[in-house]
């Protein structure tokens, strides 16, 4: 059997056993709310759960709701992504409007579906053609967190696709409409409107639905029908009514006062449930959505009176052009009353046309009914959970098992090395910073010796020991090409990062570069014992606990390692000051070398006993580690991987996550810190989220492109959409060499661990022989 007809063969056997959709739910009164319940009735599944929105109101939701979600508390959607992975659905089904969810452009939706174990099903009830920015940015972690998209239109599939989205991951299923099966004639006379020709409009009432234009076009209907009766449907929108009661629809009954055809207009104020919906359907001639804006990519309403073969005027939105395309409906300019009045006119006195438009609608509609969608949508979820990986490149094979050296040792010269390249090529105009050199000097310290490392650790250090300036005892960080200092003071990064590579090459094997830079630690013994960024605390931490282990750093580094306990007290603080139910961090933001953070705190509360610290950074790791995670395209090696915090902008508390711009720091010091917490935990956990951490950078990503390149020796400085920057720096190339080493150092243990447990096992089984 090919792998093809062996996945259709499984998704043809798969079944929905539980399904949990996410939205709004009647008795809510909006679209959406009954476009869910719908749903949940439709699809054959042996149960449907529902998770719904709420909006500061009770409802007494049926048994179906299990969970109802407060829209604006963040912390509600957190609790629901727990208890949704403790149903144990097979397939999340997501309705999506921004306005139904809280935070901006509704994003609080996305801490929900970031937490959820189950692949997820969008259907996007608006797409925005020109989104902005908040929008855009919660449209595209949507999309990605999806396994698969549905639309209701075929303007909605190319907007999709002009916005990026994989052809692959969208499927148009048509908003899905009762079937009526009532008598015009019979309905009339039941809700007292006699033989009066009557122009329907339903839907909640609020402003931006056109129905000014439709009053404006009730001169034209009426000079044409003197009988017409225009009735608009629908109670006042909740949140209208909220902000300003009945005053639009009083404004609405004021014009058509002033127009003179208030005896033609009628307004039932009330949420219409759908057995009176199709007795208003059944009896109207026409119906009219009079909507002024073109970027209107659905409606429920008008799939209503179309699929159940309405004669209908319209304005000409997208959805509208589409449902009354090839003679199932009469389009009218946007806000243009006498073409409207016109055209309802006439329809209504031409019966031989209006039943040619509605039989071409109800054809139309037959896939539009219930059953039918219900049917299609179980199709989408069934593929999604039985989708296998399509070819999966074994990444794992992959890994590299030795640390390569050309690149890097491409982009030193007799000064050091160089901040940045252009593509491979050393980019002299960017000069060098002591922050590169420190890391280099860092990972050259714990390679075994060899040629390559000794001269490249040798250039470090002659460049660490350059940039120190010998009166104030602090590095200096920028250089330029002609050996200027751009300076006086270089960053407290720089400060802390030159002194953690100083104690790595102090703890080498090499004895002349471990005394040269113990002789140079002495001079520095302060630059990083006043430090007030967190990030440099978090790194002056990793030093000062590697410190700790050799008694000679441990008296040199006295006051490093005094000015390490307040800076773990410093990150304790914030802590509580900034972690909210949700958000367990030492910021409200997230933005690089994000790991580093909980990483000084893991390793100094191992080196000194501080348990509060070694709990606090494996805490605050494990829930980065959720901010990190998302699913794969399925040319991955895993359905979940490493997600790094892109850095096309500050990552903040509820907002959607900046997906691109990815840069290796954010894997590399993932890498570490996971390395870390597994050493001091044994939980394989760590272990399988350091590798993942490391095939981001070997193509495990969402552009399933590779970023480090195990021949050449570089690596590419950043993710972006269009895919991998050209440029190989040496910041990137550097950190994904540390995460290589790392990885193997890490592998090397875990086998040196199961080794001696085997060992004990069978000097356990000696004694009891």
């Amino acid at each position: 059997m090919t792998p093809h007809n062996r996945r259709i063969r499984e998704r043809a056997s798969a079944r929905l056993d539980h399904v949990v959709l996410i939205g709004n739910h009647t008795p809510r009164q909006c679209g959406i709310a009954t476009f869910t319940a719908d749903v949940a009735q439709a699809l054959p599944a042996r149960r449907v759960s529902v998770v719904a929105m709420n909006d500061g109101q009770n409802y007494e939701y049926p048994p179906q709701v299990v969970l109802g979600v407060e829209q604006n508390d963040l912390s509600a959607y957190v609790g629901a992504a727990r208890q949704i992975n403790a149903m144990r659905p097979d397939v999340v089904c997501v309705q999506h409007e921004y306005g139904i969810y809280g935070g901006p452009a509704g994003s609080y939706l996305l801490t929900l579906l970031r937490g959820l174990n189950a692949p997820i099903v969008t259907t996007l009830h608006t797409v925005l053609e020109t989104p902005d920015a908040a929008q855009k940015a919660v449209f595209d972690e949507l999309c990605a967190l999806s396994a698969a998209i549905v639309v209701m239109s075929t303007r909605a599939l190319d907007i999709l696709a002009n916005l990026g989205v994989p052809a692959s991951k969208i499927h148009l299923i048509h908003h899905g409409i009762p079937d009526i099966g009532l008598d015009g004639a019979a309905e009339k006379a039941r809700l007292g409107v006699g033989t009066h020709p009557l122009v329907l409009t339903f839907g909640l009432l609020g402003r931006g639905k056109g129905l000014e234009t439709a009053i404006r076009a009730l001169p034209q209907v009426v000079a044409a029908q003197p009988e017409a009766l225009y009735l608009i449907l629908g109670a006042t929108h909740p949140h209208v009514l909220r902000h300003e009661g009945e005053a639009y629809r009083e404004e609405l009954w004021h014009l058509a006062r002033e127009l003179g055809v208030e005896d033609h207009l009628r307004m039932d104020n009330r949420f219409v449930e759908l057995d009176d919906l199709k007795r208003y359907l059944a009896a109207a001639d026409v119906y009219l959505t009079p909507y002024p804006n073109p970027a209107q990519i659905t409606s429920g309403t008008l799939a209503y009176a179309v699929g159940n073969g309405k004669a209908v005027v319209s304005t000409p939105y997208w959805y509208a052009e589409e449902l009354l395309a090839d003679g199932r409906g009469v389009l009218t300019p946007f806000g243009d009353p006498q073409a409207m009045g016109q055209a309802v006119g006439r329809l209504l006195g031409d019966d031989a046309e209006r039943r040619r438009l509605g039989e071409n609608a109800a054809a139309f509609g037959q896939a539009m009914r219930w059953p039918a969608v219900g049917q299609a949508y179980a199709e989408v979820l069934t593929g999604v959970m039985t989708a296998p990986l399509l070819v999966p490149r074994p990444v794992a094979m992959h890994r590299p098992v030795s640390v390569r050296l050309d690149h890097l040792e491409a982009m030193t010269d007799s000064t050091g090395l160089f901040q940045h390249a252009t593509g491979t090529i050393p980019n002299p105009h960017e000069g060098y910073t002591t922050d590169d050199n420190a890391r280099l000097l860092g990972l050259m310290a714990r390679l075994d010796s060899g040629s390559q490392s000794t001269a490249l650790a040798r250039r470090a250090l002659a460049f660490l020991h350059y940039a120190l300036d010998p009166v104030s005892g602090v590095f200096r960080n920028f250089l330029d090409y002609d050996r200027r200092w751009l300076e006086a003071v270089g960053a407290e990064n720089a400060q802390a990062r030159a002194i953690r590579g100083l104690v790595t090459a102090a703890l080498s094997r090499d004895e002349g570069l471990a005394n040269a830079a113990t002789e140079l630690l002495r001079r520095a013994r302060l630059a990083a014992t006043d430090l007030q960024s967190p990030r440099a605390q978090a790194i002056a931490l990793l030093a000062a606990a590697e410190a700790v282990t050799s008694p000679t750093l441990r008296s040199e580094l006295a006051p490093l390692i005094e000015a390490a306990s307040g800076y773990a007290a410093n990150l304790a603080r914030i802590h509580r000051a900034s972690a909210h139910d949700g958000w367990n961090w030492f910021e409200g933001y997230l933005s690089y070398a994000n790991a580093e953070l909980s990483h000084g705190l893991i390793a100094w509360g191992a080196a000194v006993n501080d348990a509060d610290s070694l709990n606090l950074g494996l805490s605050t790791l494990d829930w980065l580690h959720t901010q990190q995670r998302g699913p794969l395209p399925q040319s991955a090696v895993s359905r979940t991987g490493f997600w790094p915090i892109g850095c096309t902008r500050v990552y903040g508390r509820g907002e959607a996550r900046p997906l691109w711009d990815g840069q290796p720091i954010e894997a590399a010091v993932s890498v570490a810190a996971y390395a870390a917490a597994w050493r001091v935990s044994r939980d394989p956990v760590w272990i399988e989220r350091a590798q993942r951490a490391l095939d981001w950078l070997l193509g495990d990503n969402l552009r399933g492109e590779a970023l480090l390149d195990p021949l050449s020796g570089g690596c590419r400085d950043g993710l972006h959409a269009r895919g991998p920057s050209i440029n190989q720096g040496a910041e990137s190339t550097v950190l994904a060499w540390e995460a290589v080493l790392d990885l193997n150092l890490l592998t090397t243990d875990t086998q040196r661990g199961q080794e001696l447990t085997d060992l004990d096992s069978l000097t356990s089984l000696s004694a009891d022989d």
